[in-house]
């Protein structure tokens, strides 16, 4: 008769209640998938805001938008706009523009957003 060893038995996985039965997918969102084209076009856009000299609408669209759904190299790229937004807003003006965006309607999910890009 072969011995069991029964510490190697998982435990876990015999608990209901346990994370090891639980389904990790609900827990991501279900995002709609983005091409590399519509990421290239919003980041067109977000600089041409920030160009005409609207920073804080450059870095609202640029929160309000973010490609979850698109693939690496397409999320890199916008992460290098954002990037580019907030390196041209002055020290100075990032504490009050940031005020105005967090006590805005959904201002809390944009900065949890930027939050994600920083």
């Amino acid at each position: 008769m072969a011995e069991f060893n029964w510490r190697t038995i998982n435990i876990d996985a015999l608990d209901p209640e346990s994370s090891t039965n639980f389904d990790l997918s609900t827990l991501t969102p279900a995002v709609q998938p983005v091409s590399h084209q519509d990421v290239q076009a919003l980041s067109q856009q977000i600089r041409q805001l920030w160009r005409g000299g609207d920073a804080e609408g450059a870095l609202r669209g640029a929160l309000e938008n973010a490609p979850y759904g698109a693939d690496a190299p397409s999320k890199d790229s916008y992460m290098q706009t954002v990037t580019e937004v907030l390196q041209q807003v002055r020290t100075a003006d990032m504490g009050p523009l940031l005020q105005r965006i967090y006590t805005s309607e959904g201002g809390s999910e944009l900065c949890d957003t930027l939050m994600k890009y920083l």
